[in-house]
């Protein structure tokens, strides 16, 4: 008689995990973030091609930034320090899993000026921002600065 060992099999129950929604909201405030860093860097270098702006937005959101950062170039002084951000998800379609996120963000100015002024570019000021995800990643597809006080 053969000894036979019966194999036993452990499940485990899989630890709970954020749902599909939550994630994709997450991934898209990061990518806004990530872009208004690139903002940063690009008005800090004056530079409105900066590769970075690309790496994170397309379309209108892109231009809009170059349009800014050109600004900057054109006006000689670069710009420093840094924003204080709050981005909220106002909306995320569709409902199960995102590909289209809106976010409302109320600026503080923070510490972001122009180099060799002492008050920040912009104060109270409300950004919406449309973040959308293709196969591959997030992109800022379009945004709108209301302008100051606006939040």
């Amino acid at each position: 008689m053969a000894d036979t060992e019966s194999a036993s099999r452990t499940s485990t129950v899989p630890e709970e995990t954020e749902s599909e929604s939550a994630r994709s909201e997450e991934e898209a405030v990061a990518a806004y973030l990530q872009f208004w860093d690139a903002i940063v860097l690009a008005s800090a270098e004056m530079d409105p091609e900066h590769p970075e702006l690309e790496e994170h937005a397309t379309g209108q959101a892109l231009e809009l930034a170059q349009f800014g950062v050109q600004g900057v170039l054109d006006e000689g002084h670069g710009m420093e320090g840094e924003l204080n951000l709050d981005p909220e998800v106002s909306s995320a379609e569709p409902e199960s899993a995102p590909t289209t996120v809106e976010i409302d963000d109320c600026q503080v100015g923070g510490d972001w000026r122009t180099v060799g002024t002492e008050e920040p570019e912009m104060d109270r000021v409300l950004v919406t921002a449309t973040v959308e995800r293709d196969v591959f990643d997030w992109w800022v597809t379009k945004m709108r600065i209301w302008g100051d006080h606006t939040c």
